[in-house]
C-alpha cells in the first residue's frame, strides 16, 4: 500500500500499488474476442511510453516517445523525448532494430509524413523534419507554427495526419491555439503543409484526443469527459464568428465495462474520461460488417480499447457502443492510441502506466492526500513511469494473409493502382507521393480512375487536385457520379469562384438524396462568392421540409444565408413579375403510357371562349401536352392556370399542371382535378434548384391513366421577386428557467451537466453550481458562461478552464434561458 496513490472514488479501503508486469505476463491477464489475437511488436527498452504511431512508404513503424510528460516543459525547447524508427528486419513480427530520427524534443505529442519528411507537434511548436542523406538522421528542422498551448500538457495539439485535401488535419485541446490574432481551442483543426494557412473546423465541447476520417473522409473525433465519439458536420468557417454547430455528440452511451474492479478514475466514473483516438476498421483485414463503419476508442483509464459503430443519421452520424475489443486486468495496461498500420491489422500504443490521469490535483476532501502540480499542470506524482512502454498488433484469424509491403520507389502505374488498396493506409501514402512527387505523368490515369466507382476515384481526385490539375470535365463527371462519397469529394474539391458556383448548379448536388452529400453542397454554398443565384439557392432551399427538420442540414443553410444576407423564406413575401414565361411556348403531346388519347387545340373552348388545351380519351391513358421554357437556375417561381374536366376518372390523379424535372424530394404540381369541375384555379410555387431548362405538362392520367375529358387555359408560369417583410429588430426575451434547465442537462453539445453537479446530480469536472446564484451575481455568471478563463472558480485546481465560451455553442437566447436557470440556484 502507497499513500500516493489518488482515491478519488472514495473506496473505503484504498487500491494497492500494483507493480509492472513483463509484456509475456500483462497479455496472460488480457482478453481479446474469440479469433483475434493480440501480439507485441516492440517493448521497453526499445520504447518508452509511445503516445504518437505513424508509418512510411516502407511501411516502417515511427513513434513519439515522451519522457517529459508531464511537467518538464523545457523553456528552450530541448528536452530528452524522441522519434524512432521501429522495424521488423526479420520478419518474425518483432521489432529488431531502432534507430533515433530525432532527439532533444519535448513532449511530442503527434507526427505524420509529408513533403518528403514528418510533422512533429511538441508545443508550442509544429516542427517539420528531414532527412536529407538517407541515414535515417533528421537532419533538417523547420519550424512550420508557433502558438500551441503548454499551460497544461495533456491539452494540447494532437492527431496529426494527412487528409484528403492534401493537408495536415489534428486536434488540440482546451490549452488551445494563440498567435498573430488567431485563437481557438477544444476540436480539430488542419493546416497547408508550409503552414502558411490554419483553419480551425469543428468545435467540441471537451479535451480533444481523437480524430479518424472515414473512408468517404468525413470527420469524426473522441473526446474527455464522457464523449467518446463525435461528428464533425460543419467548418466553423462558414459559421458567423465561427460560432454555432460545427460538431455533435453521437455516442449512444459513454460507458464502458473494464474487466477489473481496480480501475482508478478521476471524475466520470465507469465511462470514458479520457477517450482517445477514433480510427476506423478502414482495411479487409477485419469483418466486412466492422469495414469503414466501425471505430476504435481508447479508455485507458479503464485499462481497454473499445469499438463505436458509425451509421447514417440524416445528413449527419450516429455512434452506437460496441463494447470492449481489448481489454486488461493488468493496472498499468493504458492503451492511449490505435491505428491501422501497413500490414491491414490494428496496432495499439500502450503507455503501460500505473497513473494515466493527468488532474484534477489531489486534495485530502478529493483523492485523500494533498497533492501539487508540476509545470504541465499536472500532479506531481513518484508513481509516474518512465520507463516502460509496449507496441501490440491485433490480428483477426480470418483476415487474408497480408505482408508490410513498400511504396518506396514505386512506379507511378504503382502508384496509382495503390490508390484503390483495400487498407486506407496504402491509399493516403499512394496519394502523397503522387502529390509531393508531383506525379503530372499520372494524370491521364488518374483522369480515368475518378470516372469508375469506389474508394480508389475519391483519392483519385484530390491527387489531382492537389497536382493542380482537376479540370473541369474530370469534376463534373465526379459530380454526377452515382457512388455519393464520391460526389461528395467532388463538392469538397470545387473552388470558391463563379466556376464552382456553375459546376455545382449544373450537377444538382444542391438537392442530391444522399442527405450528408447535401450537407457538403449546402457548406460549399457558404464558401462561394455572393450572387443572386446563389442568394436565392440559399433562400429557396430552406423551404424544404427535409432541410428545415435536419439539424446540420438547417444550421449549414442559416450559416450561408447570414454569410450572403440571403433572406430567410420565414422573413419573405413574395410579388408576381408580370412577364409570362409560357406566352410563345411550342407546345408538344407527349404519351406516357397507354393510347386512345386525342390531343386537340380548340380555338372556342377556353375560359373566355378563345384557344386552349383539349384531351379527351375513353381508354385509359397517361399523356400531357408539354412545354419546354427557359428559367433562372436557383429561382422561385409560381405556376398557375385553369382546369375544366368532364368524367374524369381513373386510377391517375386526373388533370393537373406539373414540371416534368421537378420530382423529387418533393413533386412539383398543383392539384389534380377528377370528375366533373367548372373553369378552377390551380397554382404551385417552386424553386428552380440547378435548372435553366424546364418542362410545363397539362397533365392527363399523371402517374397512373385516367379516362375521360379535360380542358387548360390562361397558363402563366411567373418569377416570384422576394420582398422583405417590414420586421422589427429581433430582442431577446427575458430568460426562461425552465428552458434553460432543460439545455443544461440536454443540450447535445454544451452539456453542462456532463461537468457541473447540482443537488449531487452530473460530472464533477467542474465545480458545483448548487446556491451560485446566493454566492455570485448575475455578471460573474454571464462572464463564467462567456469567457471561462476570466473567472476560474476559487480552489479550482486547474489554472486553465476546459470549458469552452458558451456562445460558440449556445444561440444568444439559449445562453439567456440558462442564465434565468443559474440566477435561480440560491
Amino acid at each position: 500500500t502507497r499513500d500516493d496513490i489518488p482515491n478519488y472514488e472514495k473506496r473505503p479501503k484504498p487500491l494497492q500499488y500494483q507493480h509492472p508486469l513483463s509484456p509475456e505476463e500483462s497479455l496472460k491477464y488480457t482478453q481479446v474476442p474469440v479469433g483475434w489475437k493480440l501480439q507485441l511488436f516492440a517493448a521497453e527498452p526499445q520504447i518508452v511510453n509511445p503516445i504518437g504511431l505513424a508509418w512510411d512508404e516502407r511501411g516502417r513503424l515511427w513513434a513519439a516517445e515522451t519522457v517529459d510528460y508531464p511537467n518538464e516543459i523545457k523553456a528552450e525547447r530541448k528536452g530528452a523525448d524522441k522519434i524512432k524508427i521501429l522495424e521488423d528486419t526479420n520478419g518474425d513480427g518483432r521489432c529488431d532494430k531502432v534507430t533515433v530520427f530525432a532527439d532533444g524534443l519535448n513532449i511530442p505529442t503527434s507526427l505524420t509524413f509529408g513533403n518528403g519528411g514528418i510533422y512533429v507537434h511538441h508545443a508550442a511548436e509544429t516542427l517539420f523534419l528531414k532527412d536529407t542523406n538517407g541515414d535515417d538522421k533528421a537532419d533538417v528542422r523547420e519550424l512550420v507554427l508557433k502558438g500551441w498551448g503548454t499551460g497544461d500538457t495533456h491539452a494540447g495539439p494532437s492527431n496529426l495526419r494527412y487528409g484528403l485535401d492534401n493537408q495536415i488535419w489534428g486536434t488540440v485541446g482546451y490549452s488551445g491555439f494563440s498567435n498573430n490574432g488567431q485563437r481557438f481551442g477544444m476540436g480539430v483543426y488542419r493546416f497547408t503543409k508550409s503552414g502558411s494557412s490554419l483553419e480551425f473546423l469543428h468545435q467540441f465541447n471537451n479535451n480533444t484526443w481523437g480524430m479518424g476520417f472515414n473512408p468517404a473522409g468525413d470527420v469524426f473525433g473522441s473526446t474527455a469527459n464522457n464523449n467518446p465519439s463525435f461528428f464533425g458536420g460543419i467548418p466553423a468557417t462558414i459559421l458567423p464568428g465561427g460560432k454555432g454547430l460545427s460538431a455533435k455528440m453521437i455516442a449512444s452511451s459513454p460507458t464502458f465495462h473494464p474487466i477489473t474492479p481496480n480501475i482508478r478514475q478521476v471524475d466520470v466514473f465507469g465511462g470514458y474520461t479520457a477517450a482517445a483516438g477514433h480510427a476506423f476498421a478502414n482495411s479487409n483485414n477485419f469483418p466486412e460488417s466492422w469495414r469503414g463503419k466501425r471505430s476504435f476508442v481508447a479508455g485507458p483509464t479503464g485499462n481497454l480499447l473499445g469499438m463505436f459503430d458509425t451509421s447514417r443519421d440524416g445528413a449527419g452520424y450516429k455512434s452506437k457502443n460496441a463494447f470492449q475489443l481489448v481489454a486488461s486486468a493488468d493496472e498499468w495496461f493504458s492503451p492511449v492510441a490505435a491505428e491501422v498500420g501497413p500490414d491491414g491489422n490494428l496496432w495499439i500504443s500502450d503507455w503501460y502506466n500505473f497513473i494515466i490521469q493527468h488532474n484534477p490535483t489531489p486534495n485530502a476532501g478529493r483523492g485523500g492526500y494533498n497533492a501539487r502540480n508540476g509545470k504541465g499542470n499536472a500532479h506531481i506524482n513518484p508513481n509516474r513511469d518512465r520507463q516502460h512502454g509496449r507496441i501490440y498488433r491485433l490480428v483477426w484469424d480470418e483476415a487474408p494473409k497480408s505482408k508490410t509491403k513498400s511504396l518506396a520507389g514505386a512506379s507511378t502505374n504503382e502508384l496509382v493502382a495503390a490508390l484503390s488498396d483495400p487498407n486506407q493506409f496504402w491509399r493516403f501514402t499512394a496519394q502523397r507521393l503522387l502529390v509531393d512527387g508531383k506525379k503530372i505523368e499520372a494524370l491521364p490515369k488518374l483522369r480515368a480512375l475518378v470516372a469508375n466507382r469506389g474508394v480508389g476515384s475519391i483519392h483519385a481526385l484530390w491527387s489531382l487536385d492537389g497536382l493542380g490539375a482537376l479540370d473541369s470535365e474530370t469534376h463534373r463527371g465526379a459530380l454526377l457520379s452515382t457512388d455519393p462519397a464520391l460526389r461528395r469529394n467532388a463538392i469538397r474539391a470545387l473552388p470558391h469562384t463563379r466556376a464552382g458556383v456553375a459546376l455545382m448548379f449544373q450537377s444538382g448536388v444542391i438537392n442530391d438524396s444522399d442527405l450528408t452529400t447535401r450537407l457538403a453542397a449546402f457548406v460549399a454554398l457558404a464558401k462561394f462568392p455572393s450572387s443572386d443565384p446563389v442568394k436565392n439557392a440559399v433562400s429557396a432551399l430552406g423551404n424544404n421540409e427535409v432541410n428545415q427538420k435536419d439539424v446540420w442540414l438547417s444550421a449549414a443553410l442559416a450559416a450561408s444565408r447570414e454569410r450572403h444576407q440571403a433572406a430567410d423564406l420565414a422573413d419573405l413575401e413574395y410579388e408576381e413579375s408580370k412577364k409570362n414565361l409560357l406566352e410563345n411556348v411550342n407546345w408538344k403531346v407527349s404519351i406516357h403510357s397507354g393510347n386512345g388519347a386525342q390531343h386537340l387545340l380548340p380555338v372556342n373552348e377556353g375560359f373566355k371562349g378563345g384557344k386552349c388545351l383539349k384531351i379527351e380519351s375513353a381508354k385509359p391513358t397517361d399523356t400531357s401536352w408539354g412545354g419546354v421554357v427557359e428559367v433562372k437556375p436557383n429561382t422561385r417561381y409560381r405556376l398557375q392556370g385553369k382546369i375544366k374536366t368532364e368524367g374524369i376518372k381513373g386510377g391517375g390523379m386526373g388533370a393537373l399542371f406539373n414540371v416534368h424535372e421537378l420530382q423529387s424530394p418533393t413533386r412539383v404540381a398543383t392539384k389534380a382535378l377528377k370528375g366533373k369541375n367548372g373553369w378552377t384555379e390551380v397554382s404551385v410555387d417552386f424553386n428552380s434548384m440547378g435548372r435553366s431548362k424546364i418542362t410545363i405538362n397539362a397533365l392527363y392520367g399523371g402517374w397512373g391513366q385516367s379516362t375521360g375529358t379535360a380542358w387548360w387555359d390562361e397558363i402563366r408560369l411567373s418569377e416570384l421577386v422576394a420582398v422583405p417583410k417590414a420586421v422589427s429588430e429581433v430582442k431577446l426575451k427575458p430568460g426562461d428557467a425552465a428552458r434553460g434547465k432543460a439545455l443544461f442537462n440536454t443540450h447535445p453539445v454544451a452539456a453542462c451537466s456532463r461537468c457541473h453537479a447540482i443537488a449531487g446530480t452530473g460530472g464533477v469536472i467542474g465545480p458545483a453550481l448548487d446556491t451560485i446564484a446566493g454566492r455570485k451575481g448575475p455578471d460573474y455568471i454571464r462572464r463564467s458562461l462567456l469567457e471561462p478563463n476570466s473567472e476560474i472558480a476559487e480552489g479550482y485546481p486547474l489554472k486553465v478552464s476546459p470549458m469552452p465560451p458558451m456562445n460558440l455553442l449556445l444561440e444568444p437566447q439559449e445562453i439567456e434561458d440558462i442564465l434565468a436557470y443559474l440566477q435561480a440556484l440560491k
